[in-house]
């Protein structure tokens, strides 16, 4: 074998595209269904994870469990809570409570309602009053939250009705805000959905399917190489170079520099995120944090939400994102190699063709 360094060296490329070309496929198919489930999967994880699928229905819960409570101290149904406690009419009660010294069992009431937020509130209610994703429109469903879940700790287990039926009307009320307020909720939702980070990697999960072709820009470059590198890897320019070797170049310069370049700039977005996370704000969260505070937070607070949301999508980039680094590394190799090969002219000269 001549020249055995520059031989092994040769086919050390491509070897080392092997592994190149696997991780992009690998990274590419892994991450194009997660971008493509983004929206859904933040929507997703707000109603399974965050329990907003049930905020609706168990405030309505929480509405007829304290309007019974209200209604026990009416009896025969003389009065209803949905009358009584929007227009507290139950004022003009309190003497006659007070005079009959009526008393309430809320004990049950009580355990039904922590029930729920133990179910699905108190998780609600954190996210609602969240640092980050506690914006505008969560705002007064968090405050109503904490009321609802404050009140039910004040009631006695058996109030007189004086205490009772303002206590339960007041929890009558805060229910009542929120399944009023849903629109609100929702709409902060859609926000999440909607913003611009998620429509960006969405709109652009399609130049994502083409990275499925561009590993082999460099396989044919590396094919039209070799052409050139059977041919005894000398220019025509110079003695006893080839016109098929030298022609093979033209090629393989072009398809070099396309591999080249867009590798280098799937690396280049790769360690902006990377290196500068601290940097790229989240304007979708509340106080516009940075990428890095975001993923943190997130990671380290919910990290269900982030196994149902961002997962498979940062699992996916990171394969990609290490391709990147093979290729550049593997590009930066073929043209040392190829600028040597051609300035050393390590191999005897071959009669052209």
């Amino acid at each position: 074998m001549d020249r055995p360094v520059w031989t092994i060296g040769f086919f050390a490329i491509w070897i080392l595209l092997i592994p190149g070309v696997i991780l992009t496929h690998w990274g590419v198919s892994s991450v194009i269904p997660p971008i493509s489930d983004l929206p859904d999967n933040v929507v997703k994880g707000f109603d399974e994870v965050f329990k907003f699928k049930y905020l609706e229905e168990d405030s309505k819960k929480i509405v007829s469990t304290a309007g019974a409570q209200v209604e026990k101290c009416y009896p025969g149904g003389l009065k209803k809570a949905a009358v009584v406690c929007p227009s507290q009419a139950y004022k003009a009660d309190m003497q006659g409570f007070q005079q009959s010294g009526s008393t309430m069992d809320a004990i049950q009431a009580k355990a039904d309602i922590n029930k729920i937020f133990q179910t699905s509130l108190d998780v609600v209610n954190r996210i609602a009053n969240d640092k980050y994703f506690g914006n505008d429109d969560l705002k007064s469903t968090g405050e109503e939250l904490t009321k609802i879940k404050s009140k039910v700790e004040e009631v006695p287990d058996t109030p007189p009705c004086t205490v009772g039926v303002p206590a339960f009307c007041e929890i009558y009320l805060s229910g009542d805000s929120i399944v009023g307020g849903m629109s609100q909720v929702n709409e902060a939702i859609n926000k999440f959905k909607d913003s611009d980070i998620i429509k960006q990697w969405d709109e652009h999960k399609s130049l994502l399917t083409f990275l499925h072709a561009l590993p082999y820009f460099m396989v044919l470059a590396m094919v039209f190489f070799s052409v050139f590198w059977l041919r005894g890897g000398i220019c025509c320019c110079c003695h006893g170079g080839t016109k098929c070797g030298t022609f093979a170049l033209l090629p393989m310069i072009v398809l070099w520099l396309a591999s080249f370049v867009i590798y280098l700039i799937v690396l280049a977005v790769g360690m902006v995120f990377t290196v500068g996370a601290d940097k790229i704000e989240v304007p979708a969260l509340k106080g516009k944090p940075t990428l890095k505070e975001s993923i943190d937070h997130i990671q380290t607070a919910y990290p269900e939400f982030w196994k149902v949301v961002f997962a498979d999508l940062s699992d996916g980039l990171d394969s990609l994102f290490k391709a990147s680094w093979v290729f550049t590394i593997v590009a930066i190799f073929v043209f040392f190699y190829a600028c040597c090969e051609c300035m050393c002219r390590p191999y005897p000269v071959k009669d052209d063709s």
